[in-house]
Protein backbone atom coordinates (compact mmCIF):
# COMPACT_ATOMS: atom_id res chain seq x y z
CA UNK A 1 0.00 0.00 0.00
CA UNK A 2 1.11 3.46 -0.86
CA UNK A 3 0.41 6.64 0.69
CA UNK A 4 -0.61 9.73 -0.68
CA UNK A 5 0.82 12.71 0.24
CA UNK A 6 -1.16 15.92 -0.89
CA UNK A 7 0.93 19.20 -1.72
CA UNK A 8 -1.21 22.13 -2.66
CA UNK A 9 1.01 23.53 -5.26
CA UNK A 10 2.46 20.37 -6.93
CA UNK A 11 1.28 17.00 -7.96
CA UNK A 12 0.54 14.34 -5.03
CA UNK A 13 3.79 12.45 -4.46
CA UNK A 14 3.69 9.16 -3.51
CA UNK A 15 5.43 7.66 -0.18
CA UNK A 16 6.35 4.19 0.09
CA UNK A 17 5.52 2.69 3.02
CA UNK A 18 7.36 2.07 6.21
CA UNK A 19 6.83 -1.83 5.52
CA UNK A 20 7.27 -1.59 1.81
CA UNK A 21 10.44 0.33 2.43
CA UNK A 22 12.23 -1.88 4.64
CA UNK A 23 11.12 -4.48 2.31
CA UNK A 24 12.80 -3.33 -0.31
CA UNK A 25 16.10 -2.36 1.53
CA UNK A 26 16.37 -5.34 3.84
CA UNK A 27 14.42 -7.96 0.99
CA UNK A 28 11.01 -9.73 1.76
CA UNK A 29 12.89 -12.78 3.32
CA UNK A 30 14.35 -11.54 6.29
CA UNK A 31 16.83 -13.45 8.48
CA UNK A 32 20.49 -13.32 7.06
CA UNK A 33 19.76 -11.15 3.64
CA UNK A 34 18.16 -8.69 6.11
CA UNK A 35 21.26 -8.58 8.59
CA UNK A 36 23.38 -8.73 5.37
CA UNK A 37 22.02 -5.75 3.50
CA UNK A 38 21.19 -3.58 7.24
CA UNK A 39 25.23 -4.44 8.57
CA UNK A 40 27.59 -5.35 6.21
CA UNK A 41 25.96 -3.92 2.26
CA UNK A 42 26.58 -0.35 3.03
CA UNK A 43 30.72 -0.88 3.87
CA UNK A 44 30.75 -1.87 -0.25
CA UNK A 45 28.87 1.95 -0.98
CA UNK A 46 30.97 3.61 -4.18
CA UNK A 47 30.57 6.94 -1.61
CA UNK A 48 30.31 8.09 1.07
CA UNK A 49 27.13 9.66 0.45
CA UNK A 50 25.71 6.27 -0.92
CA UNK A 51 26.70 4.63 2.61
CA UNK A 52 24.45 6.66 4.22
CA UNK A 53 21.59 6.30 1.93
CA UNK A 54 22.45 2.20 2.72
CA UNK A 55 23.13 2.15 6.23
CA UNK A 56 20.10 1.75 8.97
CA UNK A 57 17.19 1.35 7.50
CA UNK A 58 14.73 2.18 10.12
CA UNK A 59 16.41 5.32 10.99
CA UNK A 60 16.77 6.47 7.44
CA UNK A 61 13.18 6.74 6.55
CA UNK A 62 11.72 8.31 9.56
CA UNK A 63 14.61 11.27 8.36
CA UNK A 64 13.89 11.10 4.66
CA UNK A 65 10.54 11.65 5.08
CA UNK A 66 9.87 13.91 8.35
CA UNK A 67 13.71 15.77 8.15
CA UNK A 68 15.39 16.06 4.95
CA UNK A 69 12.53 16.46 2.29
CA UNK A 70 10.63 18.50 4.41
CA UNK A 71 13.48 20.79 4.92
CA UNK A 72 14.30 20.86 0.87
CA UNK A 73 10.77 22.61 0.45
CA UNK A 74 12.41 25.90 2.73
CA UNK A 75 16.20 25.28 2.31
CA UNK A 76 18.79 24.04 -0.53
CA UNK A 77 19.01 20.95 -0.69
CA UNK A 78 22.83 20.64 1.16
CA UNK A 79 21.64 22.75 4.02
CA UNK A 80 18.48 20.34 4.52
CA UNK A 81 21.07 17.27 4.17
CA UNK A 82 23.53 18.65 6.58
CA UNK A 83 20.53 19.86 9.13
CA UNK A 84 19.13 16.17 8.51
CA UNK A 85 22.55 14.52 9.91
CA UNK A 86 22.62 17.29 12.31
CA UNK A 87 18.67 15.84 13.79
CA UNK A 88 19.99 12.24 13.68
CA UNK A 89 23.02 13.35 15.88
CA UNK A 90 21.19 15.07 18.11
CA UNK A 91 17.71 13.43 18.50
CA UNK A 92 17.93 9.91 17.53
CA UNK A 93 21.91 9.66 19.39
CA UNK A 94 22.67 12.48 21.68
CA UNK A 95 19.01 13.16 23.42
CA UNK A 96 18.84 9.10 23.77
CA UNK A 97 21.82 9.36 25.57
CA UNK A 98 20.69 11.65 27.92
CA UNK A 99 17.81 10.73 29.11
CA UNK A 100 19.22 7.18 29.52
CA UNK A 101 22.22 8.38 31.50
CA UNK A 102 20.21 11.19 33.55
CA UNK A 103 22.70 14.02 32.81
CA UNK A 104 23.87 16.18 29.69
CA UNK A 105 27.13 15.26 28.06
CA UNK A 106 29.23 16.61 25.53
CA UNK A 107 26.80 16.55 22.06
CA UNK A 108 29.21 13.47 20.78
CA UNK A 109 26.75 12.25 18.08
CA UNK A 110 25.39 15.38 17.35
CA UNK A 111 29.22 16.43 16.38
CA UNK A 112 29.83 13.40 14.71
CA UNK A 113 26.57 13.16 12.54
CA UNK A 114 27.35 16.81 11.48
CA UNK A 115 31.22 15.65 10.53
CA UNK A 116 29.63 12.12 8.63
CA UNK A 117 27.30 14.80 6.70
CA UNK A 118 30.26 16.89 5.18
CA UNK A 119 31.77 13.93 4.33
CA UNK A 120 28.88 13.22 2.59
CA UNK A 121 27.89 16.51 0.94
CA UNK A 122 31.51 16.73 -0.06
CA UNK A 123 31.39 12.90 -1.38
CA UNK A 124 28.28 14.41 -3.40
CA UNK A 125 30.26 17.41 -4.67
CA UNK A 126 33.55 16.07 -5.67
CA UNK A 127 31.55 13.05 -7.53
CA UNK A 128 33.47 10.35 -5.40
CA UNK A 129 33.17 7.09 -7.21
CA UNK A 130 34.98 3.59 -5.38
CA UNK A 131 32.68 1.07 -7.60
CA UNK A 132 36.07 0.15 -9.65
CA UNK A 133 37.54 -0.82 -6.63
CA UNK A 134 37.03 -4.46 -4.79
CA UNK A 135 34.92 -4.18 -2.21
CA UNK A 136 37.08 -4.77 0.42
CA UNK A 137 38.86 -1.41 -0.28
CA UNK A 138 35.63 0.04 -0.57
CA UNK A 139 34.67 -1.31 2.76
CA UNK A 140 38.20 0.07 3.76
CA UNK A 141 37.39 3.44 2.45
CA UNK A 142 34.21 3.74 4.19
CA UNK A 143 35.31 2.16 7.58
CA UNK A 144 38.23 5.22 7.35
CA UNK A 145 35.76 7.64 7.05
CA UNK A 146 33.90 6.37 9.79
CA UNK A 147 36.80 6.89 11.63
CA UNK A 148 38.45 9.94 10.58
CA UNK A 149 34.89 11.13 11.58
CA UNK A 150 34.70 9.86 14.82
CA UNK A 151 38.61 11.24 15.56
CA UNK A 152 37.38 14.83 14.83
CA UNK A 153 34.60 14.41 17.19
CA UNK A 154 36.47 13.46 19.99
CA UNK A 155 39.13 15.99 19.21
CA UNK A 156 36.18 18.49 19.01
CA UNK A 157 35.04 16.91 22.02
CA UNK A 158 38.37 17.26 24.12
CA UNK A 159 38.99 21.04 23.08
CA UNK A 160 35.08 21.65 24.45
CA UNK A 161 35.96 19.70 27.69
CA UNK A 162 39.19 21.67 28.58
Amino acid sequence: MVATTFRPDKTPRRSVTFREYLRRRLGPTGGRTAWFNFFIRPFSASSFAQFWRLWNPVYGYFLFYYSYRPLTHVMPRTLAKLTTFFVCGLLLHDVPAWLLTRRVLPPGATIAFTLFGLGAIASERFHMDTSRLPIALRAGVNGAYLVAGIGLMLLVIRRLVL
